[in-house]
């Protein structure tokens, strides 16, 4: 298979299941994708020719926002460091708006100031989209994202509806011309669907823009450059066999909803960790059990933050918790939920970067890599709040049947 001699697009999450989720839509338009947990490490010639599509984390969603904008500033350089300024940014962001966007946006900005920043954070697969500059779907924040980035943002920010995008892209590309003219620079635009999220990245083409959102504009984008290559399908990673170990360690209500149907279901066995597990052994001393296992914690209490400080502290531990498991378990897959819980347990087990497979569902990617022992595994991300409750079940049943 012939190999590009650059990557066709570089992604920069704020954290890992971002990060992740965009790779994934990038495999299911046609390309190929890695992703890396860091960028610290120098990429060889070869690593940098395997891919189509590289998706950073700068794992800055809950700092500061000086330190969130010094994060992405840094990964940046490298990323021109190693690639030029050839590759196609994208920043990715949250669909549910957390985060740090102006400060990160900035940054952005700050390392392509001739460039005006496209967003629109629509998931159309996954329910979300964006009409009249607010979120669309059951239970949306109450944000309208043209003010939330006027207050977090020292760039002038500009707005564009749904009737300018549904009239197509010719159109919606004068309307960004315009804007850019009048000196905006972060330009929020509606979308809802699948065609308005081809409409935008149609309209964006230029090399003047940079485009943001969610994993949902990922697709539309991967499939402008899919189409311009060379039709080579690159030859699927072997997935390892062996049990899975599922570590789950998101508090979202979604995300526990599916570990209960997985109980239900028994496909795996399930422990739940409360709020006294730090010292526990999971599966009793010396003791080597085959099958597949699910380690989550308990739902947190009430009126208990799900991100921040607290909540990365204890993905932090159940990290540890993972690392004992998998000596234990040797399991062939992880199938890790929740970006903080992502973040903390592959670090600890040593892996800096994952190849994509493929999509098992919406933003939900199977990859391959190496941990820090040698040992070669599959991995499974999925976010907290992704999915309906027999999400979980059928990722099992997935991987499991593969």
């Amino acid at each position: 298979m012939s190999k590009r001699a650059m990557p066709s697009v570089v992604i920069v999450a704020d954290d890992l299941t971002g990060a992740a989720d965009s790779a994934a839509r990038s495999v299911q338009a046609g390309l190929t994708a890695e992703i890396w947990l860091e960028t610290s490490q120098k990429a060889s010639e070869a690593d940098i020719v395997a891919v189509d599509v590289i998706a950073v984390s700068t794992d800055s969603r809950f700092l500061a926002p000086e330190e969130a904008a010094q994060c992405v500033a840094k990964t940046l350089a490298t990323l021109t460091s190693l690639f030029g300024a050839n590759a196609a940014w994208y920043k990715k962001i949250d669909s549910t708006l957390r985060g740090n966007l102006g400060a990160e946006l900035d940054a952005m900005l700050a390392a392509r100031p001739t460039s005006a920043i496209v967003i629109c954070p629509a998931f159309p697969a996954q329910g979300r989209g964006l009409e009249g500059g607010r979120l669309v779907y059951a239970g949306a924040p109450p944000h309208h994202l043209p003010t939330l980035l006027r207050e977090q943002s020292n760039s002038p920010v500009g707005e564009i509806g749904l009737a300018t995008v549904r009239q197509g892209a010719d159109t919606l590309e004068r309307a960004l011309q315009e804007r850019r003219e009048q000196g905006e620079k972060l330009l929020v635009v509606d979308g809802l669907t699948e065609s308005d999220l081809d409409t935008i990245v149609a309209a964006a083409q230029s090399e003047e823009y940079i485009l943001c959102g969610s994993a949902g504009m990922v697709a539309p984008l991967a499939a402008q450059f899919a189409s311009k290559g060379d039709d080579l399908v690159a030859a699927p990673a072997q997935v390892p066999p062996g049990p899975l170990l599922a570590v789950v360690g998101s508090g979202s209500a979604t995300a526990h909803a599916q570990v209960a149907e997985v109980a239900a279901a028994e496909t795996m066995r399930v422990r739940a960790l409360d709020r006294d597990w730090y010292g526990v052994d999971l599966v009793g001393a010396k003791s080597h059990p085959v099958g597949d296992w699910l380690i989550h914690l308990e739902p947190p209490a009430d009126g208990m933050e799900l991100d921040g400080p607290v909540a990365r502290a204890q993905a932090a531990r159940l990290a540890d918790l993972a690392f004992a498991a998998v000596d234990r378990l040797q399991p062939s897959t992880l199938l890790v939920v929740g970006g903080d819980t992502a973040y903390y347990v592959l670090r600890r087990l040593g892996f800096e970067r994952l190849a994509v497979v493929e999509e098992l569902q919406p933003g939900i990617p199977l990859t391959v890599g190496v941990d820090r022992a040698g040992c070669r595994r599959a991995v499974v991300l999925k976010p907290g709040n992704f999915g309906d409750e027999q999400t979980l079940v059928r990722l099992h049943e997935t991987v499991q049947g593969q």
